[in-house]
């Protein structure tokens, strides 16, 4: 069935009179994209298409958006093209990406393009992939793991990562789409198995949380300690203790990374890997390192939810999708730092209020502290 959409985006649009091919574009995505999600599973990117068909903040500004391509993305995209942006996005190539979706792009009024035609006012990168590139007013770049090749970087980078949104998606979002590819593996079956985390950062914290809500006996190693930290019934070990690290490992039916380290686990699984133990990777980097055959790795070391139509659900990704294209507003302010800065209290503060109260994920927000 057909979701009629919510909202006021085509009434928004109607008003953005000076809007030509873009708002167009923009509302055929609005009208695709509500074949499948409901408004409160993207209502931040909504309101900042809305707001934006009016306001047009990024007119006839060239934008690179280096958002790994999926169909939720396009909600992204959606937001842009109506802020009046003339949009680019690169083939897959540090990310994997959908390659049905990017051949729609072109129709929706998206140039593929490759990144080294440069030119570009901004540009809204992952994991650093552009950083060598040399955009008018500067970057906005999605993940943690890109800051890096920002070093000595003479432009502002707003670091979406730096904020709090990026929980929604990295604690909940990844959790939860972590045990969505494992049953579209054929591991659905968790109940009762031991999962042991390498990391308690944001990830392994999502991890955890879907692991005690699917009743598995969980173990947690992290080089911090972290004892005090994890919840009541989850046991810790210090990955300097390795003779403790590989007992765990025995008895367990799945390993999963979560560290953001290249390579973290190479010392663990020196000695080899203990028979029909599960390995996989939720992480960029090949957390494993050179001692784990890629083929004894779910997914070849890949992000094991990126084998996934939708690596990441719309409810969770997309207030972090909204918070990337603010970045590009926040690059045209005047006083805009140069190098890496974190979003303002106040913006997140607004896109959060928009997700408490249109999103379907209002009731989760307490479990990260708002």
């Amino acid at each position: 069935m057909r979701i009629r959409p919510l909202f006021s985006f085509a009434a928004a649009c109607r008003l953005a009179y000076d809007g030509g091919d873009m708002i167009d574009a923009a509302t055929r995505l609005a009208d695709y994209l509500h074949r499948f999600y409901a408004p409160d599973e993207f209502p931040a990117l909504l309101h900042q298409a809305e707001s934006w068909a009016i306001a047009r903040p990024l007119k006839g500004l060239r934008i690179l958006d280096g958002t790994p391509v999926f169909r939720n993305t396009l909600a992204k995209y959606m937001a842009l093209l109506a802020a009046g942006a003339e949009l680019y996005v690169p083939p897959p190539s540090v990310m994997p990406g959908d390659t049905a979706v990017l051949a729609m792009l072109a129709g929706c009024g998206i140039h593929v393009a490759d990144a080294v035609e440069g030119g570009f006012d901004m540009v809204l990168d992952c994991a650093g992939a552009h950083a060598g590139l040399n955009p008018r007013y500067g970057f906005a770049e999605l993940t943690r793991s890109g800051v890096p090749r920002f070093a000595g970087c003479h432009h502002p980078v707003f670091l979406a990562d730096a904020g709090v949104i990026k929980m929604i998606e990295t604690c909940l979002g990844t959790g939860e789409s972590f045990f969505r590819a494992m049953e579209f593996l054929g591991y659905g079956d968790v109940q009762g198995r031991m999962l042991v985390v390498f990391g308690y950062g944001k990830v392994g914290r999502g991890l955890v949380y879907y692991a005690l809500r699917q009743q598995m006996d969980v173990v947690v190693v992290d080089s911090v300690e972290r004892s005090t930290e994890v919840p009541g019934g989850v046991r810790f070990v210090h990955a300097g203790d390795l003779k403790a690290v590989h007992a765990v490992l025995r008895h367990a039916w799945c390993a999963v990374t979560a560290t953001g380290v290249r390579g973290a686990l190479e010392e663990v699984f020196r000695g080899g890997v203990p028979d029909g133990l599960l390995l996989a990777n939720m992480g960029v980097e090949d957390e494993f390192g050179g001692s784990v055959p890629t083929k004894r790795v779910l997914s070849d070391k890949k992000p094991l939810n990126f084998i996934l139509e939708e690596p990441t659900s719309m409810c969770y990704i997309e207030t972090t999708m909204a918070l990337h294209n603010a970045g590009a507003v926040e690059l045209l302010r005047p006083d805009c730092p140069v190098g890496v800065f974190a979003p303002s209290a106040e913006l997140e503060r607004e896109l959060l209020g928009i997700v408490s109260l249109k999103g379907r994920l209002a009731s989760d927000l307490p479990l990260l502290g708002w």
